[in-house]
């Protein structure tokens, strides 16, 4: 019975991974954001499925009910990352601009794609149509605190784990 408790959030995060893909590729006006939570949230709930099914003693697998939601959660943080590196990081989306350049760009070229100003404008434009940030009076202030809770949440691990998180 413990070694199908340690499976659990390997078998949720399957099913995270599974409807994280097809949501994205059926609902084509689905964000790809949207589409890593609904993952999410569909593996979470096969985690407490799984729990409710193979435990006669639901309260008395707490425990593990606990251990096994850190490790799911840290599952789809990972997969999260990996799934968002491609679109946020500017080494892959550089590398990508060089590949379909075919002849190449110039120092130049590339400083006109990637300008400071630009990027900005673009991630705060991105914040605000999802909504984790919005405009008053000129102003911006923090709108839905998902991503902040798990910036949060990896800030506290950080100082858990390696004692060196600066803000938690």
């Amino acid at each position: 019975m413990n070694a199908l408790f340690i499976m659990i959030p390997v078998i949720s995060f399957g099913f995270n991974i599974i409807m994280q893909v097809l949501t994205f590729k059926s609902i084509h006006s689905l964000p790809l954001l949207k589409s890593i939570y609904s993952g999410f949230i569909t593996g979470l709930i096969v985690l407490f499925v799984c729990h409710i099914c193979f435990s006669n003693r639901f309260i008395q697998s707490g425990g593990y009910l606990l251990a096994n939601f850190i490790i799911y959660s840290l599952l789809g943080y990972c997969y999260f990352n990996f799934v968002c590196l491609g679109e946020t990081a500017r080494r892959i989306r550089i590398l990508r601009e060089l590949l379909d350049a075919g002849e190449g760009l110039s120092y130049d070229e590339l400083l006109k794609r990637y300008n400071a100003k630009d990027i900005v404008e673009v991630r705060i434009k991105r914040l605000l149509t999802n909504g984790q940030i919005v405009l008053k009076d000129g102003r911006y202030f923090i709108g839905k605190p998902v991503v902040l809770g798990m910036a949060k949440a990896v800030g506290l691990l950080k100082w858990i784990l390696l004692g060196n998180a600066k803000r938690v």
